[in-house]
C-alpha cells in the first residue's frame, strides 16, 4: 500500500473512532439516552454518587483521548455494553449506531464490496426445524430487530406455528420467544410478515387454519420491541371450508402523510380451498386495513381488478372474463407521498405449466378506498416445481418495496428461460404504470448452470437497494445452497458485484419436513432488512444438521454522493 492510501487509511479510522468516543461521551453525560442495564439505580438512589464519579472518569478518558486523536495516536475503543438497551422513541429517534460485531473496516463507497460477517444463529429452541423467516428494522432505534419463523412443532406430519425473535443490540445476539400466544396448539400458523409502525409499535400478520373448516388471517401486535407480542386480532375468517387465506403479507403506512400508521394486509383468497398444484380454483386477491393500530381491521375487499391480460382459464370462470383472480405472492408498498402499491402474480391456477405467470401491480391514492386496473410488469419464466436433482420446492413469488427517496417502485424475482434460474429485478418511476426493461442481478456466467433464486428486496432509507437470493453457484453440483446479496448505488439502473454472505454453504436435504405433495421444504422466501449502514438478510440453514434461522450483518455500499 503507498504512503498516501495508509495515511488515508489510518485518518479514516481516526475519524471513525473520534465519532465513536464523542457519541459515547454524549450518552454518558445524558445527551443521549443511555444504554442501561435492567437494574440500574436510578438517580437519588443508592449507587448514582457512583454513577456521577464513573461519567467524570468517562469524561476525562474521552478528553484525554480526543487531544491524543489530534495529536496523531491511534487508540481502539470498545463500547461500553450493557445487558438491556431501551427502545427508541418515534418522537425522538436514537441515531443509526454500528453493532458492534460489524467488522471495524469501513463501508464501502460506490462500488467497492462490502465486507462480509460472521454469521449469526438465530433461532435456539426445541423445535426440529425453522423456514420462511423474515425480519424488519425499528426506524426509531436501529438496534432493535423483530423477526419471525415457521417453527416445525412436528415435521414428520408437516405440523407448524410461526413463532418470533427479536434483537437490540443490532441483531448481533437475539432472543427466541417461542411461538405467538392465542393460537390453540393444534392449528396451524404460517407464512408470517413483519413491519413497524409508529410509537415502536410492530405487527405480525399470519394466516391460520384447524385444517378442517377454519381458516383466517391474523396480526398479532408488540408495543416492546417484540419481546411480547398481544393475542391475536382476527383480519378475515372463513368456517365453512370453502375459503383458504393464502400468503399475508403487512406493510405500514409511515409517510408522515393522510393515512400515517395504517396497517394494510393482503392475502389470496382462494375460493374452494387451497389453490395450490392440481386444486384448481380462483383466488382473489384480498385487502384489509386498520386505521387504529391493528385492534380492527376493515372488511375484506377483493382489489385485484381486471384487465386484458388477466385471460387465464379457472374453474367456474366465464371464457371472456377478464378479473385478475390468479393472484398469489401479493406484496404491498406504501411510496414516499402515501400512494400504496400492492404486486402480486397472476398465475395459471389450473397447473398447466403452459401458462406463463404475469407479474402484476395494482394502486390505490386512498388508504386502499379505491384501486386502479392492475398494469402488466413483465411476463416471467416461473421457476414452478423443482430443481433436479434437489427435491425441494420453489415459485417465483415476487419481492416488491418503494424507494424512500426517488418514489421509484422495484421488483424482483426468479426467472427460468435460459435452462437455469436467474434473479431479475425491474423498476418504475411512475407509481407502477410503466416498467423499466428487467436486468440480471445475479452476477455469475451466464447459463452456468447454477440457479438463483427466492429473492428478497429492501431499500434503505439513503435509497441504497439490497437484493439477497439463495444461489448454488459454488456446488458444480447444484446442490449445496449459499446467501449471496447486491447492492445498487443508483437506482437500480446497476448493481454492483455479487457478495457472498454464508460462511459455509448448507444443504437443503438435512432434516427438511415434506409439504404435502411430498416435496421437501425449505420455505418458500427468505427475509431481509437494511438501514444506511448495514443490510441484514435472514435465512434458514441446515450447518447445525438441523433447519436453524441465521442472520449476518453487512456493511452497505454507501450512495453516490
Amino acid at each position: 500500500m503507498s504512503d498516501d492510501g495508509q495515511q488515508a487509511d489510518e485518518d479514516m479510522l481516526r475519524a471513525r473512532r473520534r465519532d465513536a468516543l464523542r457519541e459515547l461521551a454524549r450518552e454518558q453525560t445524558g445527551e443521549l439516552p443511555a444504554l442501561q442495564p435492567a437494574n440500574a439505580p436510578a438517580h437519588g438512589q443508592p449507587g448514582s454518587r457512583r454513577g456521577a464519579r464513573r461519567i467524570a472518569l468517562i469524561a476525562l478518558m474521552v478528553c484525554l483521548v480526543l487531544a491524543a486523536l489530534a495529536g496523531g495516536g491511534i487508540f481502539t475503543v470498545t463500547r461500553l455494553r450493557t445487558s438491556q438497551p431501551t427502545i427508541g422513541s418515534s418522537a425522538h429517534p436514537q441515531p443509526t449506531a454500528a453493532p458492534s460485531c460489524l467488522p471495524h473496516a469501513p463501508a464501502s463507497t460506490g462500488g467497492a464490496k462490502p465486507a462480509v460477517t460472521e454469521n449469526i444463529r438465530v433461532s435456539n429452541d426445541t423445535y426440529k426445524a425453522h423456514s420462511e423467516p423474515m425480519v424488519a428494522i425499528n426506524p426509531a432505534n436501529p438496534r432493535n430487530l423483530v423477526g419471525g419463523s415457521k417453527m416445525f412443532t412436528d415435521p414428520a406430519h408437516y405440523q407448524f406455528q410461526i413463532g418470533t425473535y427479536a434483537s437490540f443490540d443490532g441483531g448481533c445476539t437475539w432472543t427466541d420467544n417461542g411461538v405467538l400466544p392465542g393460537f390453540a396448539a393444534t392449528d396451524l400458523t404460517s407464512d408470517v410478515s413483519i413491519a413497524f409502525g409508529p410509537d415502536n409499535r410492530v405487527y405480525a400478520a399470519v394466516l391460520y387454519t384447524d385444517n378442517k373448516n377454519v381458516c383466517g388471517i391474523a396480526v398479532s401486535a408488540s408495543t416492546d420491541g417484540g419481546k411480547t407480542f398481544g393475542l391475536p386480532v382476527r383480519v378475515f375468517e372463513n368456517t365453512t371450508g370453502a375459503v383458504f387465506s393464502d400468503k399475508p403479507w403487512l406493510t405500514v403506512d409511515m409517510s408522515g402523510g393522510h393515512f400515517n400508521g395504517s396497517v394494510y394486509v393482503v392475502w389470496s383468497y382462494d375460493h374452494g380451498g387451497s389453490c395450490g398444484f392440481d386444486n384448481a380454483c380462483q383466488q382473489n386477491l384480498a385487502f384489509s386495513r386498520s386505521t387504529d393500530n391493528g385492534k380492527t381491521f376493515s372488511p375484506v375487499q377483493w382489489v385485484g381488478g381486471s384487465a386484458p391480460f388477466c385471460s387465464n382459464p379457472a374453474t367456474g370462470r366465464a371464457p371472456d372474463s377478464r378479473v385478475c383472480d390468479g393472484a398469489l405472492g401479493a406484496i404491498p408498498a406504501v411510496l414516499p407521498n402515501g400512494m400504496l402499491a400492492v404486486a402480486f402474480d397472476y398465475m395459471d391456477v389450473m397447473s398447466t405449466g403452459k401458462i406463463p405467470t404475469r407479474l402484476a401491480v395494482v394502486t390505490s391514492r386512498d388508504g386502499g378506498a379505491s384501486w386502479a386496473a392492475p398494469t402488466l410488469i413483465a411476463t416471467i419464466a416461473d421457476i414452478s416445481g423443482v430443481f433436479p436433482p434437489n427435491h425441494y420446492r420453489v415459485a417465483s413469488l415476487p419481492a416488491f418495496a418503494a424507494d424512500p427517496v426517488q418514489n421509484k417502485l422495484y421488483i424482483a424475482w426468479a426467472n427460468k428461460s435460459r435452462g437455469d434460474a436467474d434473479i431479475l429485478f425491474s423498476s418504475s418511476s411512475d407509481a407502477g404504470q410503466t416498467w423499466s426493461k428487467p436486468i440480471r442481478v445475479n452476477d455469475d456466467a451466464a447459463n452456468s448452470g447454477a440457479n438463483q433464486f427466492q429473492p428478497q428486496l429492501a431499500v434503505a432509507p439513503d435509497g441504497v437497494v439490497t437484493v439477497s437470493f439463495f444461489d448454488t453457484r459454488l456446488d458444480h453440483m447444484g446442490r449445496l445452497i449459499d446467501v449471496y446479496l447486491a447492492q445498487s448505488v443508483d437506482g437500480g439502473a446497476s448493481f454492483l458485484p455479487n457478495v457472498r454472505v454464508t460462511t459455509q454453504s448448507w444443504n437443503p436435504d438435512v432434516d427438511a419436513p415434506r409439504d404435502g405433495n411430498g416435496l421437501l421444504f425449505i420455505g418458500d422466501y427468505q427475509g431481509l432488512a437494511v438501514t444506511n449502514e448495514y443490510a441484514c438478510p435472514f435465512w434458514n440453514d441446515t450447518r447445525t444438521r438441523s433447519q436453524e434461522i441465521f442472520t449476518a450483518l453487512v456493511p452497505s455500499a454507501q450512495p453516490k454522493r
